[in-house]
């Protein structure tokens, strides 16, 4: 997508500050891949991989990992975490992997990056690189919280993130995709007979839910987000939003939107001190499909 492609972008910031996933996801991952007494661990691609943040991750679990991103700039801070063994980073459009032959792949995952893709396009393409015996699993998180000591703050980050007032009109093309809980992807999967389709959110607040025609399967516990907040790390996941950067493109003398935020948050709650442990619930999102192929 557009903003993170940008060679001024700055994917330092974004490797540093963004929230690390669960271990339990790739468990779970994992889990639902290995029902199918077939299916293998050899390779796993991480599409959207950005920094490399879960393709890292997934390196317990296969023997062999590739990310993919169409942003340069975002795999050259992928490249520089050396790893062992080391992960291939590819540059490509998630929709053609045509580096990647038929039939080979054992996992596709996607991170919190789905929503930047042609969604029709993509899983035709994670179709046929999928193994009959193949895995997709797209998750992500939408950015919004739950604030259970400082429910005041809730609609104030709303508003942040979907207001045209604020910073709702600089995202890319895509992110309703993602706030309304990966729901064209179910879909999709569905509609390309895609097995074992799976869709869960937590907790219950996504946008536009429930779905009469794709009901979701609403998580007892979080399984994706991995992230202990203050208020200084909210403002700095906050400073990697790609709308942000785009907002202050336009308005280079404006103070950090990121940082009057906080400032208002911590005001309504009463709170002055930034390194305050916060008590968030995120807003995230599950979909599992195994190749219709099979």
């Amino acid at each position: 997508m557009a903003t993170y492609s940008n060679p001024i972008y700055d994917s330092s910031n974004y490797q540093t500050n963004r929230p690390q996933y669960k271990d339990a996801l790739v468990d779970a991952i994992l889990e639902y891949h290995l029902k199918n007494p077939e299916a293998a661990t050899d390779l796993a691609v991480d599409v959207a991989t950005g920094t490399g943040i879960f393709a890292r991750q997934l390196q317990r679990a296969f023997t062999k990992v590739i990310g993919v991103d169409i942003s340069e700039v975002m795999l050259q801070s992928a490249r520089k975490v050396v790893t062992q063994p080391p992960i291939e980073f590819i540059q490509s459009p998630a929709e053609s992997l045509s580096f990647l032959k038929s039939g080979s792949v054992d996992v596709i995952t996607v991170a919190t990056g789905a929503h930047w893709f042609d969604v029709q396009s993509f899983v035709n393409e994670a179709k046929r690189v999928l193994k009959p015996t193949g895995t997709l699993a797209i998750f992500g998180y939408t950015g919004f919280a739950s604030f259970v000591d400082y429910p005041q703050c809730n609609a104030m980050l709303r508003e942040f993130g979907l207001s045209d007032s604020k910073l709702g009109s600089y995202w890319d093309s895509g992110r309703d995709v993602l706030v309304e809980g990966y729901r064209e992807y179910h879909k999709a999967l569905a509609g390309g007979k895609w097995s074992d389709i799976s869709r869960r959110i937590y907790p219950d607040t996504i946008q536009g839910e429930p779905s009469a025609e794709f009901p979701p399967v609403v998580g007892a516990a979080p399984l994706v987000m991995d992230f202990s907040v203050t208020w200084r790390t909210l403002n700095n996941y906050l400073s990697t939003w790609s709308p942000l950067a785009t907002y202050h493109r336009k308005y280079p003398d404006r103070e950090a939107a990121d940082k009057v935020l906080i400032r208002e948050m911590m005001a309504a709650a009463g709170s002055s001190d930034m390194d305050e442990p916060l008590n968030l619930n995120w807003e995230e999102i599950v979909v599992f499909g195994r190749n219709p192929s099979q």
